[in-house]
């Protein structure tokens, strides 16, 4: 409970967001990681963040918080219609 107690609600609504964004996902649980299509992709993606501009943490956090607020706004959008 102290270690519960102690986790800011930012972080704490944060690993709630994550963890329904991973519920979600269920629908991309059959993709193929062996398949040549997702390979290419992984490696082109490798070679991307090699020569990419890079993003600091807080960039980055910023950016998944805003893309699983979206989300579940959008969830919710849809629930209600």
């Amino acid at each position: 409970m102290q270690l519960v107690n102690e986790v800011s609600d930012d972080r704490l609504h944060d690993l709630l967001l994550t963890i329904r964004a991973f519920a979600e996902q269920e629908a991309y649980a059959g993709v193929d990681t062996h398949s040549p299509e997702f390979l290419e992709k992984l490696n082109e993606s490798l070679r991307s963040a090699e020569t990419g501009p890079l993003f600091s943490n807080e960039e980055v956090f910023n950016e998944i918080r805003r893309g699983l607020r979206d989300k579940m706004e959008s969830a919710r959008k849809e629930r209600l219609h």
